[in-house]
C-alpha cells in the first residue's frame, strides 16, 4: 500500500518520485542526509515556522539561520533571504509555503543560480496549492519538497510524511535512508 501511495502522491504533485516516511520532520531530515548537509553547513529557513524546519539542520550537526519572512505572504523574504546570503556561504535553503502560499520560488530559485546552494521546499501546509502553473512538491523550482500527513494537514494518514524529488540519485539516497542506510 506505501508503494501504491507514493506513486499517487508522486502523479498528483507532478513530481517523478515520492518516499514515505514517519513524519514530516524526518522527511526534513531525510532531504538533509541526501543533499549531504553535515557539521559546518549551514541553512536557512523562514523565521515563521514549525521548528522542524529549523532543527532538520541541527540533527544533521549543521547550522540554522533565520530569515525574515514576508509581511503580505508569510513566507520567506526575498530581499531578507538576499542579506544573509550576501553575508554567509549557504548550502541549504529552506522556504516554507505557509497556509497555502508558495513562497516566491522563481526569485529563490535566481537567488540559487547567483549563490549556489540546494533548495528544499517546506511544503508541509501547501499540499494542493500551486505557483505559476507548478503543483507545490512538483520540484520544478527544486531539489526536494516535503509534506507532512499529521492529523491537522490537508491529508492525514494518522501520522507519517513524504519527500518528492525528480532526480534518480537522490530518490535512491531518501529509499536508504528511510530504511535506516
Amino acid at each position: 500500500a506505501i508503494r501504491e501511495f507514493e506513486e499517487e502522491f508522486a502523479n498528483y504533485v507532478n513530481a517523478k518520485y515520492a518516499i514515505a516516511c514517519s513524519n514530516g520532520t524526518a522527511a526534513l531530515h531525510l532531504a538533509c542526509k541526501a543533499l549531504g548537509l553535515s557539521e559546518g553547513g549551514k541553512l536557512v529557513t523562514s523565521s515563521i515556522t514549525f521548528l522542524a524546519s529549523a532543527n532538520c539542520a541541527q540533527f544533521v550537526n549543521a547550522e540554522t539561520i533565520l530569515s525574515d519572512v514576508d509581511p503580505e505572504t508569510f513566507c520567506l523574504s526575498i530581499d531578507g533571504l538576499e542579506k544573509v546570503l550576501k553575508l554567509q556561504n549557504i548550502d541549504v535553503v529552506i522556504p516554507v509555503h505557509f497556509a497555502g502560499h508558495s513562497a516566491e520560488m522563481n526569485s529563490i530559485l535566481e537567488l540559487k543560480e547567483k549563490y549556489g546552494f540546494n533548495i528544499i521546499e517546506d511544503s508541509c501546509h501547501s499540499l494542493g496549492g500551486e505557483y505559476k502553473g507548478s503543483k507545490v512538491g512538483s520540484c520544478d523550482y527544486s531539489s526536494l519538497s516535503t509534506f507532512s500527513f499529521h492529523p491537522v494537514k490537508h491529508i492525514t494518514t494518522g501520522e507519517g510524511g513524504a519527500v518528492t524529488t525528480n532526480d534518480k540519485k537522490l530518490y535512491e539516497k531518501l529509499i536508504r535512508f528511510r530504511a535506516h542506510g
